[in-house]
């Protein structure tokens, strides 16, 4: 802001042309601070992304991981940056591509592994007699999934991708790698490719992976998923029966090609 009250500076296109006038030129032309300051550029710093192989589409991971934290804070907080947080299948698909990869990012998600859980949003309803309903992103109340049978029948009639129904009479426990890409389970919660993934993943060790869940259940149970070793350099251990409310775990947001 000028000072002099009777001062009226020239405009960009007055002191044009009276450089022209007397230089010929726009060489001698003096940009005024808001000009100069729009030509310059501007950087910002963007958090590193993690793009890895998903049902043959591109999946975009964020770095850092969210949390430590329990399952509902971790999923609030990534969500609170506008971005989702990933099902049991993306997550597989993000395990899968870090063991296929040599680099901090890969080593890191090892790391969170071996010392905590992986957060996956893919929640599991027990039904006494009946068996386990899967749901992607179920909704979040009192820090669990809030999955009712009613609802998940519905959705199961629409034919809805987001939910499976996976009858009792699967294995849980230790199980060699071939078993745990079959188990029905399994399937139930990442899909055949995301099976498949565990399954090799879990072959890079000598220890034989592991799936914590319930083949019977005498009363309706909800539960979380996610993903872990029993400790570094260890079996893989495949979750579907966390109560989510362990204050360690961690998870990497999504980001979709339509946010900014």
């Amino acid at each position: 802001m000028y000072n002099q009250p009777n001062y009226k500076p020239f405009s960009l296109v007055s002191r044009r042309r009276i450089i022209q006038a007397a230089t010929g030129s726009l060489a001698a032309l003096v940009l005024s601070p808001s000009l100069a300051l729009a030509e310059s550029l501007r950087v910002e710093d963007h958090r590193p992304k993690l793009t890895v192989t998903h049902n043959n589409k591109d999946l975009t991971f964020v770095h850092p991981a969210y949390g430590p934290g329990t399952y509902a804070d971790v999923k609030s907080a990534i969500e609170q940056d506008k971005l989702k947080g990933p099902t049991m299948a993306e997550t597989a698909s993000l395990i899968y591509a870090s063991f296929d990869s040599s680099n901090r990012y890969s080593t890191e998600i090892k790391d969170i592994m071996g010392n905590a859980w992986l957060w996956a949003f893919t929640g599991t309803l027990y039904i006494p007699k009946k068996g386990a309903y899967i749901q992607d992103n179920p909704e979040i109340r009192n820090g669990m999934p809030f999955m009712e049978e009613s609802g998940l029948i519905k959705k199961l009639e629409a034919r809805d991708s987001s939910v499976r129904f996976v009858r009792f009479g699967y294995q849980v426990g230790e199980m060699n790698p071939l078993k745990l890409a079959k188990n029905p389970y399994v399937i139930g919660l990442v899909g055949e490719e995301g099976a498949e993934k565990l399954a090799k993943v879990s072959d890079k060790y000598e220890d034989k992976p592991d799936l914590w869940g319930f083949e019977s259940v005498s009363k309706p149970l909800t539960r979380v998923s996610a993903l872990g070793f029993r400790s570094l350099g260890s079996g893989l251990i495949v979750g579907g029966d966390n109560r989510g409310n362990v204050g360690n775990g961690r998870a990497f947001g999504i980001f979709e090609k339509t946010q900014k």
